[in-house]
């Protein structure tokens, strides 16, 4: 079994504006990156800010939880959707990325069982917000963010992870579509622009 987990409570300083709530092609954006599970995943959580109000989305299948750890970034979104899970594995991603690719999504569960964590590495960062976890992580997670260290990869060091490089993802995503996030105005209607050839293909 395994759940995709949304982050939807970021902070959306550059944007100015709630991005989960953010329409992409008359889609909210966190209904988009949700729709790219569908058939691959057997639960669908969201972790949202306290507080925060979500538009309606398609599915009706949701858990929709408040972070455990409010104003702790990533880390304690990831934390609290892997917390509620009824999956052993969740599948981590940012509610900004809406070009997920499906092939990519499916490979890395493939990968998933014989790990503690996969994550997808492109030339420059790890990309641990588009990522699968097993609810090992959770008890690591708990103390970094116990200790108030909120780096998103600080825990790694004490699990096991199976890191995807550039020569493997790029067999399922040839451009790297899946880590394209939206931070400014800029990159709403570049994603735009992909999300209608994308339809049109």
């Amino acid at each position: 079994m395994f759940a995709a987990i949304v982050l939807a409570g970021g902070k959306s300083r550059r944007l100015g504006r709630d991005k989960a709530s953010e329409a992409l092609l008359g889609i909210a954006l966190w209904d988009r990156v949700i729709s790219r599970f569908a058939g691959v995943v057997d639960e669908y959580i969201v972790v949202r800010a306290r507080g925060q109000v979500l538009p309606a989305v398609s599915r009706h299948d949701l858990t929709i939880v408040d972070d455990l750890y409010p104003e702790t970034g990533p880390l304690g979104g990831m934390y609290t959707g892997l917390a509620t899970a009824r999956s052993p594995q969740g599948f981590v991603v940012a509610c900004d990325m809406p070009l997920l690719q499906r092939p990519l999504i499916t490979e890395l569960l493939r990968l998933a069982p014989e790990y503690d964590l996969v994550v997808p590495v492109s030339e420059e960062f790890t990309q641990p917000l588009c990522a699968v976890y097993s609810k090992a992580c959770l008890e690591p997670m708990r103390r970094q963010l116990e200790s108030g260290a909120l780096k998103v990869t600080g825990f790694f060091q004490y699990l096991m992870p199976r890191y995807v490089l550039p020569d493997e993802w790029r067999t399922f995503d040839p451009d790297g579509l899946s880590f394209q996030n939206l931070n400014c105005e800029e990159d709403l209607e570049r994603v735009k622009g992909l999300l209608v050839n994308e339809a049109v293909r």
